[in-house]
């Protein structure tokens, strides 16, 4: 049996060499998993979103404000633009209740993005550990 697992290139399985190859993939990725906890994007979509509905309660003139308002589709999601331009309540009320509606939205948006991106860090460090120590190989002690 041994000439035969020479001829097939059969070694020793080496658990130390695996699990520093395990541990070079492993923490890094967890990191990452980590780190995904601080994704700013939907929150900096937040900001110019808000921008946009003070824009609206900040304009020095009707037709400013009727500016502001017309710019609002181009600017914030198309639900949160349609409760200011299609409502009936007065404008700060209408304004109001589409930054609330803006602020459930850019919350789902978060939680959605870091869950992707978690799922996608542990995914690509699980596969990656697995090539490497495909590729590793058995030890040759």
């Amino acid at each position: 049996m041994g000439n035969l697992a020479k001829a097939w290139g059969m070694a020793k399985v080496s658990y130390s060499r695996i699990g520093f190859l395990l541990c070079c993939f492993l923490l890094p990725g967890l990191i990452g998993t980590f780190a995904s906890f601080s994704i700013p994007a939907p929150v900096v979509d937040e900001m110019h979103q808000q921008a946009a509905l003070d824009a609206v309660l900040a304009a020095p003139t009707p037709a400013a404000q009727q500016a502001a308002i017309a710019a609002l589709p181009n600017d914030v999601d198309d639900d949160t633009a349609a409760m200011v331009v299609n409502g009936t309540a007065p404008l700060p009320a209408r304004v109001a209740a589409a930054a609330a509606n803006m602020r459930v939205e850019v919350l789902a948006e978060a939680r959605e993005a870091a869950y992707k991106i978690r799922l996608m860090v542990i995914t690509m460090t699980f596969f990656a550990a697995m090539i490497g120590v495909a590729l590793l190989g058995p030890g040759k002690e």
